[in-house]
């Protein structure tokens, strides 16, 4: 059985629907084309803006780079600057107060002695020179190099000057002295008897060193600098 279709419309209003079917294709299509157009252009300017950010960024942070430089070699320079002006500071600054030296001396000093003459001078050891010269001697003055370089370079020579009433007041102060740190190597450089009205006294000086290549970090006791040991 056979079917069949009978188009009872005219044939005018077939190409009206014909015609209005392809101008809404021809509407749908331009849409289309119109939408994908603004959709890459859109997606091409956002790109863009997005490419002259990370170029501005790079170029922001090129420029400081060389200013976070300039500021890591100045700060570097500052601190190596610090660094000898500390230097400087520990090879002059004294390790011990003058004042802590003349109150220990005076309170060490016995009872029938008097003080009439204290001097403080700071010097240098003759051992650093020794040491020196004995680079340029033959290998034989190597260990006595080798011993003077271990041997104190600074040091500050204390004279004390005064009365006593014996030999015995005047011995006990050099007894004290060397049993006191930090003065070392005490020795009684001058001791004459004078006469006084009415008595006799001993008129001494007495010479000792204070060490001042070391650190000292509590009454009596000094390290070495650049060691650990105390010295005892």
């Amino acid at each position: 059985m056979s079917e069949f279709v009978v188009d009872f419309l005219p044939s005018e209003f077939r190409r009206r629907g014909v015609m209005a079917a392809s101008r809404r294709r021809s509407v749908l299509l331009l849409g289309l084309l119109g939408a994908m157009v603004v959709g890459v252009a859109a997606h091409s300017w956002n790109r863009s803006r997005e490419a002259e950010s990370r170029r501005a960024v790079s170029l922001a942070l090129t420029t400081s780079a060389s200013k976070v430089d300039d500021v890591v070699d100045r700060l570097a320079e500052q601190q190596r600057e610090l660094h000898r002006y500390l230097s400087v500071y520990d090879r002059l600054a004294l390790p011990v107060e003058q004042s802590d030296l003349v109150a220990t001396i005076t309170h060490l000093m016995p009872e029938r002695t008097s003080l009439s003459m204290l001097r403080l001078e700071v010097k240098d050891d003759a051992a650093a020179k020794a040491a020196d010269a004995a680079k340029d001697r033959p290998a034989k003055a190597d260990a006595a190099g080798k011993a003077a370089a271990k041997a104190t370079t600074r040091w500050m020579e204390v004279t004390i000057g005064g009365y006593a009433a014996g030999n015995a007041d005047l011995y006990e102060l050099e007894r004290k002295l060397a049993n006191t740190k930090p003065f070392d190597a005490v020795t009684v450089s001058e001791n004459k008897p004078i006469d006084v009205p009415g008595s006799h006294v001993q008129e001494f000086k007495v010479t000792c060193r204070v060490p001042l290549d070391v650190k000292y970090v509590r009454p009596g006791t000094a390290v070495v600098a650049g060691t650990k040991e105390a010295s005892r």
